[in-house]
């Protein structure tokens, strides 16, 4: 019984440490870490003209993140590899803090909190300021399907979509339209290439909940095994009795014992 209440605790405490670590990423929280990268590619198309290979690269790469706290060096490239742009920042998610990256969008475009919803807000710099959610869906980003979350705004004629990765927060996908219309064959696309952030589904929830059907399992065979012990401890040895077996045979040969 003893055994059985140790291992509902320790699937009780599992579970609390699952459910507090999933609401704490949902509030502003990054959802990248140390470590990471992504690629994105920058192409403009005018007109009947349309550039199929991307004339600049956006790199991302993620030194520190701390929660909301991210610290990212960012690097403009030519499609020769020349280094364009560089530079190191830190931005607080919960704050407005705001730097311009070349090309198009500022940082807070290219990374915001993970796990949002439709109709959460969200802030995105000085130029497009504090946005909603729009709506989610999956889309195919640098090999991987992936559910993605969006939003669309108007400002000074242009039109602008914006896709992040729900799972993590990132930029996937940055368009802005010239002319207030999606039909017009005008448009900038910041769109991500390649990255090593795609990865299976957080696996944290599923240990988790592989802990608690162990700690179950476990308890009821220790409750099995306790209970069969029991039953044998009061179990009786049969009792030998003595007899003089030989006593028939001995006296029909004349000899009194």
């Amino acid at each position: 019984m003893k055994t059985i209440q140790v291992c509902t605790l320790i699937a009780i405490i599992l579970l609390g440490f699952s459910v507090a670590g999933v609401s704490a990423l949902t509030n502003t929280a990054f959802g990248g870490k140390s470590g990471d990268w992504i690629e994105y590619g920058f192409t403009q198309t005018v007109g009947e003209t349309s550039n199929s290979e991307p004339g600049e690269y956006v790199t991302m790469d993620f030194l520190s993140v701390e929660g909301a706290n991210v610290t990212v060096n960012a690097t403009v490239t030519s499609a020769s590899s020349l280094t364009l742009w560089s530079e190191t920042i830190t931005i607080d998610l919960t704050s407005q803090d705001d730097v311009v990256i070349p090309q198009l969008f500022s940082a807070r475009v290219y990374f915001i909190p993970a796990e949002l919803n439709v109709n959460d807000s969200v802030y995105l710099g000085e130029l497009f300021g504090t946005q909603n959610i729009t709506g989610e869906t999956s889309k195919s980003y640098a090999g991987a399907d992936r559910t993605v979350i969006f939003t669309n705004l108007t400002l000074n004629d242009n039109n602008y979509f914006f896709y992040w990765d729900k799972q993590t927060g990132v930029l996937t996908d940055g368009l802005e339209y010239f002319g207030n219309a999606t039909s017009v064959a005008a448009y900038s696309d910041v769109l991500a290439s390649d990255t090593n952030m795609w990865s299976p589904p957080v696996i944290w929830p599923i240990l988790v909940w592989c802990a608690i059907v162990l700690a179950i399992v476990l308890g009821a065979l220790s409750s099995r095994r306790n209970a069969s012990k029991k039953a044998r401890g009061k179990s009786t040895k049969p009792t030998l009795t003595k007899t003089n077996s030989f006593l028939p045979f001995k006296q029909l040969k004349g000899k009194s014992y």
